[in-house]
């Protein structure tokens, strides 16, 4: 059996058809191995479920090996530092990604050898090498100075990459303006930092994964008009990405009982739970219809012999759960606080109907100095209003 290298994880790749042919090379040429601490956490779970297993070079070099040129994320730390390995923190705060979706990205980023290059989030700086085999100059921006040192650490050697310690929302203004922009880490819908634009020549392009309270993604691409603004459009990629650190929100989940019988009780067929959360192109819609609201899924248990679904406002205090009702095709709705969120949810769900069942490659973003607004190309109608 090969031993795991490069090569290997290339040829998974391939065989996967999650390799863009332009790549093929700098994949091989750069070892993942050299961006990895050898005491990380690698992601066991899957795409939507990061379960994380504590790994020591040292004491399983074979497994930690044959993690590393793996398709999975390897996290390098919690917490921001605060947690200390082996222990698995609470939020991850920095990973070397799914080669298959860094790469996803970098061939929709469409880097030439002359391109100079900013990105968003050095990381552990295996990025910045990929790129540095393609473009001409790369500026890596990391707000963490001690993830910053050890990029830098791990980069050293490679002339054409420059790693900064700063908050890459305010992008690198001595080094514009750039031909491409990347963003590894997610921005909140209408909070991509105009800086990013105004640093980015005319024709340029900014690929960033942007998300909402309710969803993460999608990867979007934006293309700089010469008048200063950005047109994006949805790429069929499916990112999940950590949050600029500027762009981080409470994940702090209040305690709640899902038949508090302050609540106000309501019935409803239109729309049922798992289709508001599960089919991608509406859940979206009801992302941007229902700002500031998470969700959560409780699955049943011997004391509870039902499914609850929440929608929470933290900020509000609001928030609804939603149970199959003893009708066929009917829940109970309960919902609490000045928002009603299931309301505003079933709102955006006639919307969405009304407007022809927009996909998410649908979507159409523009971004000028003082507004930043999002609709459906297709149907050219604006989201609904809220409530």
């Amino acid at each position: 059996m090969a031993t795991a290298s490069s090569a290997t994880l290339a040829d998974e790749l391939h065989r996967a058809r999650r390799l863009p042919a332009q790549w093929a090379s700098a994949l091989v040429a750069v070892p993942r191995e050299r961006f990895i601490p050898d005491r990380m956490w690698v992601d066991e779970g899957g795409y939507d479920d990061l379960e994380c297993v504590s790994l020591d070079r040292a004491v399983e070099p074979e497994r930690w090996r044959a993690a590393v040129y793996s398709d999975r994320v390897i996290v390098t730390q919690f917490d921001d530092g605060a947690t200390v390995w082996p222990q698995v923190g609470h939020r991850p705060t920095c990973s070397s990604s799914m080669p298959s979706a860094m790469l996803g990205m970098l061939g929709v980023l469409d880097v030439r050898e002359e391109h100079r290059v900013l990105e968003i989030g050095a990381g552990t700086g295996y990025n910045a090498a990929l790129l540095a085999q393609r473009a001409a100059q790369v500026t890596t921006v990391e707000v963490d100075p001690t993830l910053a040192e050890q990029a830098r650490a791990a980069l050293d050697g490679l002339s054409t990459v420059r790693v900064v310690t700063a908050d890459g929302a305010a992008g690198r203004q001595p080094g514009a303006p750039f031909d491409r922009v990347l963003a590894t880490a997610s921005v909140r819908l209408g909070q991509l930092p105009y800086e990013w634009v105004a640093q980015t020549r005319p024709g340029g392009v900014i690929v960033a994964p942007v998300r909402a309270d309710l969803t993460s993604g999608p990867l979007v691409r934006f293309t700089v008009g010469e008048d200063g603004t950005a047109t994006g459009r949805v790429m069929p990629i499916r990112v999940g990405f950590m949050e600029l650190r500027a762009h981080r929100t409470p994940s702090r989940w209040p305690r709640l009982r899902w038949d508090d019988p302050a609540a106000d009780l309501t019935h409803s067929g239109d729309l049922s739970p798992r289709t508001a959360l599960w089919v991608e192109a509406l859940r979206w819609a009801i992302a941007l219809a229902v700002p500031q609201c998470k969700y959560d899924v409780w699955k049943r248990t011997t004391d509870r012999t039902q499914e609850v679904t929440w929608l929470v406002d933290i900020c509000s205090g609001s928030w609804a759960s939603v149970t199959p009702d003893a009708a066929e095709g009917r829940y109970d709705v309960r919902q609490y606080g000045p928002r009603r969120l299931w309301n505003e949810a079933e709102a955006a769900h006639r919307w969405w109907r009304r407007s022809g069942e927009p996909t998410l490659e649908d979507w159409e973003f523009l971004i000028t100095p003082d507004r930043q607004t999002v609709r459906p190309a297709r149907s050219g109608k604006d989201p609904p209003d809220r409530g």
